[in-house]
């Protein structure tokens, strides 16, 4: 994830003239716009639909409710079809396009609306995000480079717009925790600093009043990232926990407490979390989608795996894969083909290299548009083992 982040290295932002008249977003715009982010939030999408609907109808010239509602189509892609819809893509890159001349143009007669450069570098950020997954690098580039300029502006206009401090606090902790060639590279255009990220995304935390909830969501990725210096799973299951208290009937908020509880190492608690998500899922509960069937079987899998039951973990991922072959013509989903690799390293664990080499190559014929292929490609070489334990639960 954090080689992901490089495209997003931006070139420091040249200085202004003069400061423009600070404009405040109007207070109407204002509550709308945080009712439809709740909603998108909660993934009752009609209703956050609905409230960017008339922010549009009511300020048809601000970009406030245009990126809302390209934020409905985000959430679509990102929580519904788990990232695995190319149309939904292309849509959400129509409206953002929409959206960023909406705020452009609106700019160029405000350029003291701190909050309209702010919404304008979120738009540019989620079409980098867009990019990345789609391995579009030097869009991905220009996107970021376009994000964290008006994420500065914003902030220069207005320290205190906490909910701007996301960006930038993302922009610092992945610019100053990449790795290897990609961080010898990174050089050439960016320098940042992982503890300065991480305090600006926890003012965002604390602060923000439209993305508070994202900046928790993103400190407990990073405190559950596996191996990484900053991890804090402890933390991430407190506030896991407080995010299902606030969102008791969302199946993402339930998945991010079983990741928390599985890199705290509370296998017990992440495993009846995992087998509750199941239940409800086959129960035909409408809040836990049937798509979400290759995500929960593979944290199910991998807290047998951290458990040593092997084959059990195995039978998991197997289930899992099965749902990629129920309709060969439909697009992979990446938690789907992340069962077929975590497949290979329960083969590995049994001893079964000639079999887990299958599943590897069987992972690498899906079109990688997730970046998994650098992860899997060193197993060909060194099986997975038991000192690889517990393994990452998420894809890569």
């Amino acid at each position: 994830m954090m080689k992901s982040f490089f495209l997003c290295a931006l070139l420091a932002v040249p200085a202004a003239a003069a400061k423009p008249a600070y404009e405040p977003l109007p207070a109407e715009l204002r509550e709308l716009s945080k009712k439809g982010l709740d909603a998108v939030y909660a993934v009752t999408l009609p209703e956050a639909q609905k409230h960017f609907d008339e922010a549009v109808k009511k300020y048809p010239e601000h970009p406030f409710g245009h990126f809302g509602l390209a934020m409905v189509k985000w959430a679509h892609f990102e929580y519904l079809e788990d990232e695995s819809d190319p149309v939904l893509d292309k849509e959400y890159e129509a409206l953002t396009e929409k959206a960023i001349a909406v705020g452009d143009k609106w700019l160029k007669r405000h350029p003291g609306d701190a909050n309209a450069h702010m919404c304008v570098g979120g738009m540019h950020g989620l079409r980098a995000r867009l990019a990345l997954l789609q391995h579009r690098w030097i869009k991905a580039y220009f996107e970021g480079r376009k994000a964290l300029s008006h994420t500065r502006k914003a902030l220069d206009l207005d320290p205190e717009l906490y909910d701007a401090y996301l960006g930038l606090g993302m922009y610092e902790y992945y610019a100053g925790t990449l790795s290897g060639a990609v961080k010898i590279l990174a050089k050439f255009f960016m320098k940042g600093d992982a503890e300065e990220g991480l305090k600006y995304l926890n003012l965002c935390r604390e602060k923000g009043y439209f993305n508070s909830t994202a900046a928790k969501l993103i400190l407990i990725e990073i405190y559950t990232e596996t191996g990484s210096r900053y991890a804090d799973p402890k933390t991430a299951v407190k506030w896991s926990r407080e995010l299902r208290a606030k969102y008791p009937d969302h199946a993402q908020m339930h998945f991010v407490e079983i990741v928390s509880l599985f890199e705290n190492r509370q296998y017990a608690e992440s495993r009846a979390s995992a087998e509750d998500y199941l239940k409800r899922l086959e129960s035909g509960d409408p809040v836990y989608r049937p798509n979400y069937l290759p995500r929960i079987l593979v944290a199910l899998g991998s807290i047998y795996l951290a458990g040593h039951e092997y084959q059990k973990g195995l039978e998991k991922f197997l289930r899992a894969r099965q749902t990629l072959k129920k309709d060969p013509d439909a697009h992979p989903t990446r938690w789907a083909v992340w069962a077929v690799v975590r497949a290979g390293h329960a083969l590995d664990l049994q001893g079964l290299r000639d079999k887990s080499r299958e599943y590897y190559r069987e992972a690498l014929s899906y079109k990688d548009e997730w970046g998994m292929g650098d992860y899997i490609k060193p197993y060909f070489k060194n099986p997975f083992g038991q000192t690889d334990l517990p393994g990452s639960l998420p894809p890569p």
